[in-house]
């Protein structure tokens, strides 16, 4: 369940077994377009992103080596992951595309 500071109504909620703060992205905003959008594994081959607005998930992104690491960019336009391999991956959400921009990335 996911909880912001201020707000006693849950946001939405995820379900997952690998809980850590380098498996997780959430991006909040307010103001005109409120943005709420969280990120996380499914699996350790399995990203979920979830618009928590609208309670849909936006996209799923399926990858062959376990995940370590992932975080959204501030707008949740783009998914920036590394796997097992240390490879660097960067998955766009408008046009669902996966891009390999480094390899053997700390």
């Amino acid at each position: 369940m996911l909880i912001e500071y201020g707000n006693n109504e849950p946001i939405g909620t995820c379900r997952t077994e690998h809980v850590s703060p380098h498996l997780i992205s959430a991006k909040l905003s307010e103001g005109e377009e409120q943005l709420r959008v969280i990120c996380y594994l499914l699996d350790l081959n399995t990203i979920v992103i979830q618009d928590l607005n609208a309670g849909v998930i936006i996209a799923t992104v399926t990858h062959d080596c376990k995940i370590d690491f992932l975080v959204l960019n501030p707008s949740a336009t783009k998914l920036l992951f590394r796997d097992k391999k240390r490879q660097l991956h960067l998955y766009n959400l408008h046009s669902l595309e996966k891009s390999t921009l480094l390899n053997y990335c700390n």
